[in-house]
């Protein structure tokens, strides 16, 4: 039946600590200790370690040039024979690693995690290590960038931050100022005041802002059908979008599409 739980497999079943065996016995990593030992290798410390992840978090670009540095295989390990491979896993550790100090610095969770996730599936398919080496020096600097940019949210109330966190995560669905009130427990006209203070922009110019922004980037980077990109950021229709859009880049959505498509353009000026 359709509302039945699905089997699940075998090697998911519970099981006991007792059942459990490792399948890396401990001996295997004295190995490895010795043979990085015998070669002299040792790891970067703890504190050598996290200092971009720091110089990130006060939005000091400097934390690129470290990045760069410390995302070497003699620095960091090996992780996998094939050279391509262990740059593509350390590469990954480490975007993991900063995505977790760009949030704590402020940077909206949804935007930092989107982030992350473009710049992974790009080192996915990246087929050589200068490929990994400028995507990871373009991730840092765009984290930077963002860890400055957020600079801003950080000195909001928490009511304002939630509000704009939950805008990052639902502005393809309508959203109503009400269900803000709703999710941080106030009245609707007190947050509208809160809002258009700390922001500097009413809820509804920031929301529409945002959902302009980001069909700015779907004409330019995808060939979504107008339509397709007005119902898909909660416009009521293709002519409401074309409307609003011209109003906002003095472009029509076909005049954006034709003069800047396939280009990082991807916010309004």
């Amino acid at each position: 039946m359709a509302d039945q739980k699905k089997k699940q497999p075998e090697s998911f079943k519970k099981t006991t600590a007792k059942e459990r065996k490792a399948s890396i016995p401990h001996s295997e990593i004295l190995m490895l200790l010795h043979e990085n030992s015998e070669k002299e290798f040792h790891h970067t410390t703890y504190e050598e370690d996290n200092r971009r992840y720091h110089l990130l978090m006060q939005g000091d670009y400097a934390a690129v040039e470290e990045s760069a540095r410390i995302m070497q295989s003699d620095l960091q390990g090996k992780l996998s024979s094939d050279p391509v491979r262990n740059f593509r896993y350390l590469f990954i550790v480490n975007t993991g690693l900063a995505t977790r100090f760009a949030i704590e610095a402020g940077v909206p969770q949804e935007v930092v995690y989107s982030t992350s996730d473009v710049y992974i599936q790009k080192a996915d398919v990246a087929t050589t290590e200068k490929e990994i080496y400028d995507l990871n020096i373009e991730f840092w600097t765009k984290l930077v960038s963002l860890v400055r940019g957020s600079r801003r949210v950080l000195s909001c109330s928490k009511p304002v931050r939630t509000c704009l966190d939950y805008i990052d995560a639902h502005f393809t669905s309508r959203i109503t100022l009400e269900d803000l009130a709703v999710q941080v427990k106030l009245h609707p006209v007190h947050l509208a005041v809160l809002f258009k203070k700390e922001i500097g922009e009413n809820f509804s110019v920031y929301l529409t802002r945002k959902r302009i922004e980001t069909s700015c980037a779907l004409l330019t980077r995808t060939e979504y059908s107008y339509s397709q990109i007005a119902y898909s950021l909660a416009f009521c229709s293709q002519s409401h979008f074309i409307k609003v859009f011209r109003k906002h880049t003095g472009f029509t959505p076909r005049q954006y599409r034709m003069q800047f498509y396939n280009t990082n353009i991807s916010a309004i000026t």
